[in-house]
């Protein structure tokens, strides 16, 4: 007998145990893009070297996917610390989530492959998608009232926009790249301060509700 939706919606255990799994496969997967260059035996060891370093393009793309894909699995954690209980909506939402997650490693291909503005697009593209979803989910909790009671909107709207800022800035990228594609894989980096300033300043409006 199916279990009453009632008492699945306090079930997220499975949940998170299904995505974390999703996601652990989709990161192992990343390092499988990385393929090992060919040559014949007998080949000088610069010549191999130099092979090895002429593959820059699908080191960068390893890195980012799997720093990036970590990101998005401690955003996607700490929106279950604060949801109590789902609904149908969050389930969807997550499989959504789940299956952006797992075509990162095909995105992450197309780069490696591609390092041009076609492959800098999509891989911008797939990323941003990605962390455009796991916002949707945390929006969508917050405007039902699935997460913890006590949360300040203050929060939920900082929160909010630290989980649309990396997709933001991939989606950014994507416009420069149709200029330059070394510009668009540049302003990746303006990843690490602007998430870094928005945790601490969720950090800060946390610490100041505690304190009242």
């Amino acid at each position: 007998m199916a279990l009453p939706f009632r008492r699945e919606s306090e079930e997220t255990d499975r949940l998170l145990a299904l995505s974390d799994g999703v996601i652990a496969i989709a990161i192992t997967l990343l390092v499988l893009e990385i393929t090992v260059p060919e040559v014949p035996a007998g080949t000088p060891p610069s010549v191999v070297a130099g092979l090895v370093f002429e593959q820059w393009h699908e080191y960068l793309g390893y890195m980012l996917s799997f720093l990036v894909i970590g990101l998005y699995w401690m955003l996607h954690r700490r929106i279950f610390v604060h949801i109590e209980v789902h609904d149908r909506g969050i389930v969807w939402l997550n499989l959504l989530f789940l299956l952006l997650v797992a075509f990162v490693p095909y995105g992450t291909s197309v780069f490696s492959t591609y390092p041009n503005r076609f492959g800098v697009s999509f891989i911008a593209a797939v990323l941003a998608l990605t962390g455009f979803s796991l916002a949707a989910l945390w929006i969508y909790a917050a405007r039902k009232q699935l997460i913890e009671e006590g949360i300040a909107s203050r929060a939920v709207g900082i929160q909010a926009a630290r989980f649309l800022a990396s997709p933001i800035v991939f989606a950014s990228s994507i416009a420069v790249a149709s200029v330059n594609p070394v510009w668009a894989m540049l302003t990746w980096v303006f990843l690490i301060p602007i998430n870094g300033a928005l945790n601490s300043r969720l950090a800060e409006r946390l610490e100041d509700e505690s304190n009242v």
